[in-house]
């Protein structure tokens, strides 16, 4: 009768392993619990990251008018578009202007830097800006009582201690304050503002006084038309030299879609490594699972039953079970965006679209997907290969067998495409491409690592004699089965994102707390006219304790060419994207700058009145790849200056003095209505002292403080810093998800152990001890191993990611990491004995 059902003429059909395979799955998920676990966290983290990103992009979509004010801007530095050129805006639709700059704005008693937007009557031509109290922009802004309204942020108001009804000062000019803007319909396009906003009239920004030459003042120009493509066609061909900056509905929020870009690849990244991480637990699952069913795969196996056919029928069960766990994974990555929609609201310029996307919840399931057949295929393919007498004695000697060659192949191609698959769907394609070789060396490191925990515990367990304990401990971490290379890898690649986390915030911190004030200047001042610079000397040197650091001439200009080519065919490397991408600070000068080193070509002599020369900041110029000798083509003012580079400079911009991507040779910007910068050094009661006669004797100049900035980005840095510290630890969760399934699937020799131990003469208490103690210093090892490899992470990110930055080892870090790491392995490890050592001796004994 059993040969009859289980003959190879049964077993030639799919169908026939599909009952076998839903027949041994109606006792449940009962070991699958971690397996479930591991896969629906990685997948969900990917699907939440996807979706979100969804939501808001097709958000920034849906209302790109509005947050580009106009279905194409076109922007200026300096100066407003010609009247013949407004006239043939004009013709294309109706026009809108608006003028930024910043400013000092002061009450009575303090100032600040604030960020001036003059509106004209037909803004916004999209959308609508809301005010509180309630009432109509013009209204607001209008001049009555010979004064001219203004609308302002609230925090404004806070930080000039202000309230609606008081006099704002701007310049030469008294402003009332008649509303606060509780939304700004294009606000999108000015996120990174250095001040609160301050909205006015056109008319009332000429009536400041801060409008002068070389003034650094943005002039905005939105058109609303039907025809954009031919109105930047047009201008570009009759205007070819002005040197426009032009966006359409396609750009209308650059900054946020770039920063929402960086976060989806990031949480990504994250959700691979949790995944990757997890896939140790799938593998250590699928392997506790066949444990289990040893006798019953030896059994079909004496029947008969090839070993093809059981493969098939357990790879039919881990499918459907990690189908759940996929499932699982983007129910709760599709929730995300619903909930989190409603914590973003008001924070986003954009209403988050929410919704299910397909696109990203099909992402997420193909790396779901492959992630579990790469890791259950080793388990699975070894099971079938390995015979079954071998199956029998597994309780004392475990199973060993490779995969077949075509189960390598299958593996081997599996893993390609969850590479391709991560590269290929990337937002910086470069970025994911190292992602996936840093995860293979990283992986290969941390097995090579547990190899040389098993040795040094081999090496050790000889001399521990006398110890029993000790000796148990120590063996139990290389004996065959040991869960040292599972625990090893997954809290350990958890731990070393956090280790390297706060390596790299807290040197960032220690660099602005500790070393950055005692070297940077007390403050940034900016737009300073020619003829305004020895009065500025005088001022600053008037006031006990200040004096000037340094100064140098400014004006902005864009890169259009390098090597005569245009700059957006040119190959630019991403970290210096940022320098072609608008207008760049440019400065002239006839002598190097004292807190720079010239490491290529020569320096220009002074007085030199030939062709243009450039020096170049030595990372910007590989960025761009270019070099001494080459050629880059500024558009400055509407004119095109192309300079040869003479130089590159070694720039330390961590210090916070000033200093120049693009320098100039004196000659090239003579003439050209520039503004000059300086810095000053200000302590204590002479920095408040200095403000208030730079305002009082020169109001056009506006002021940063660095420490205010300082704090501010300290702020800023220790909240990114927390966030992601909150996100790698889904990774860690991961960690622990797969310790506790290592803990479990090993379970059953630990059964074996504790009974063989106890009917030895062990006490309960010994056998504790020994457990509690091979935990203890496997935890360690696992946790020196994270600090170490997370420190060397942490190290080549500041030295040569962040090259400003410098290092410096965290050891109450390291140390903590080490507890925690320890913490976690013995509560799971001591959750797993207590339950082993519950088992009675007799019931296994008799069946031995």
């Amino acid at each position: 009768m059993a040969d009859g059902m289980l003959s190879p003429r049964r077993f030639t059909g799919l169908p026939v392993a599909w009952r076998f395979a839903l027949r041994e799955l109606r006792g449940g998920l009962k070991g699958f619990r971690i397996f479930l676990a591991c896969l629906a966290l990685g997948v969900a983290a990917i699907a939440a990251a996807g979706s979100m990103n969804r939501a808001v992009t097709t958000g920034l979509a849906e209302d790109a008018r509005v947050l580009l004010g106009g279905d194409i801007e076109i922007e200026l530095n300096y100066r407003p578009p010609t009247d013949e050129q407004f006239a043939l805006m004009e013709r294309y639709g109706r026009v809108s202007r608006t003028v930024e700059m910043r400013a000092m704005g002061r009450s009575a008693d303090d100032g600040t830097l604030v960020q001036i937007k003059a509106v004209d009557d037909v803004y916004p031509l999209y959308g609508a800006v809301e005010l509180d109290p309630f009432q109509p922009l013009a209204e607001a802004l209008a001049e009555r009582d010979g004064r001219h309204g203004v609308a302002v942020d609230a925090a404004l108001l806070v930080r000039l201690d202000l309230a609606i009804g008081d006099t704002l000062r701007i310049g030469d000019t008294d402003y009332a304050i008649r509303a606060t803007v509780a939304r700004e319909p294009d606000r999108a396009n000015t996120v990174f503002a250095f001040g609160p906003r301050v909205m006015m009239g056109v008319e009332a920004l000429q009536a400041s006084g801060l409008v002068q030459p070389g003034a650094l003042v943005e002039y905005e120009t939105r058109i609303a038309t039907d025809r954009p493509d031919a109105l930047r066609a047009e201008l570009l061909q009759r205007f070819p030299d002005t040197g426009w900056q032009i966006r359409g509905l396609d750009r209308a929020a650059p900054g946020l879609e770039r920063f929402l870009g960086n976060i989806t690849l990031f949480l990504t990244l994250v959700g691979l490594t949790a995944l990757l991480v997890g896939g140790i637990g799938v593998a250590n699952a699928v392997k506790a699972f066949l444990d289990t069913r040893i006798q019953t795969i030896a059994t079909l196996k004496c029947l008969g039953a090839s070993a093809e056919r059981i493969f098939h029928i357990y790879l039919i069960q881990i499918s459907l079970i990690a189908a759940l766990g996929i499932a699982l994974g983007l129910a709760l990555g599709a929730a995300v965006p619903f909930v989190a929609a409603g914590f973003l609201s008001g924070l986003l310029p954009v209403e988050a679209r929410t919704g299910l996307y397909a696109g990203p919840l099909l992402q997420a399931a193909g790396f779901g997907i492959l992630t579990a057949l790469v890791f259950a295929l080793w388990p699975l393919s070894r099971a079938r290969r390995v015979p079954a007498a071998a199956l029998f004695r597994s309780v004392v000697a475990v199973p060993r067998g490779r995969p077949h060659g075509a189960d390598l192949a299958a593996l081997v191609v599996l893993a390609g495409l969850l590479a391709a698959l991560t590269v290929v769907t990337a937002e910086n394609p470069g970025l994911a491409a190292w992602f996936v070789v840093g995860s293979l060396a990283t992986l290969g490191l941390f097995r090579a690592a547990a190899a040389g925990v098993q040795a040094l515990a081999r090496s050790q367990a000889s001399g521990a004699r006398g110890r029993p304990g000790l000796r148990l401990a120590l063996a139990n971490l290389h004996r065959p089965g040991a869960p040292t290379a599972s625990v090893v890898l997954s809290l350990g690649l958890g731990l070393t994102v956090l280790v390297a986390v706060a390596q790299i915030e807290g040197n960032l911190s220690r660099q602005i707390n500790e070393s950055l004030p005692d070297e940077a200047p007390s403050f940034f001042f900016i737009d300073i006219q020619r003829d305004q610079m020895e009065p500025f000397r005088r001022v600053v040197e008037s006031v006990p304790g200040a004096r000037v650091l340094q100064t140098a001439d400014m004006i902005r200009g864009n890169i259009v060419r390098l090597n005569g080519e245009p700059v957006n065919e040119a190959t630019v490397d991403p970290e210096v994207r940022w320098a072609v991408r608008g207008d760049r600070g440019l400065t002239s000068a006839d002598r190097p700058p004292a807190n720079a080193t010239v490491v290529a070509g020569e320096w220009w002599p002074e007085g030199y009145d030939g062709p243009p020369l450039l020096s170049l900041a030595r990372n910007i110029a590989e960025g761009l790849h270019i070099g001494v000798g080459d050629t880059v083509t500024i558009n400055v003012l509407g004119r095109e200056i192309t300079g040869t580079i003479a130089n590159l400079r070694e720039v330390d911009w961590g210090t916070l003095e000033m200093n120049f991507s693009f320098i100039l040779s004196e000659n090239t910007l003579a003439g050209a209505p520039r503004s000059w910068i300086a810095t000053v050094d200000a302590r204590g009661d002479a920095a408040n002292g200095l403000e208030k006669a730079i305002s009082a004797e020169l109001p056009n100049v506006s002021g940063i403080r660095v420490d205010q900035a300082l704090a501010a980005v300290n702020t800023v840095m220790e909240a990114a810093g927390n966030a992601v510290r909150a996100v790698a630890a889904v990774t860690l969760a991961a960690g622990a998800l797969v310790l506790a399934g290592a803990i479990a699937a090993g379970h059953r020799r630990r059964v074996y152990d504790a009974v063989v131990l106890k009917v030895l003469g062990a006490t309960r208490r010994d056998v504790l001890r020994a457990f509690l103690v091979e935990y203890g210093i496997l935890g360690a090892a696992t946790g020196v191993i994270a600090v170490a490899i997370g420190s060397v992470v942490g190290w080549a990110v500041l030295t040569f990611v962040m090259r400003g930055a410098t290092w410096a080892w965290l050891p109450g870090m390291a140390g903590g990491t080490v507890v925690l790491c320890v913490a976690i392995t013995l509560a799971a490890g001591f959750a797993g004995t207590w339950r082993a050592l519950g088992v009675k001796a007799a019931p296994l004994l008799r069946n031995e």
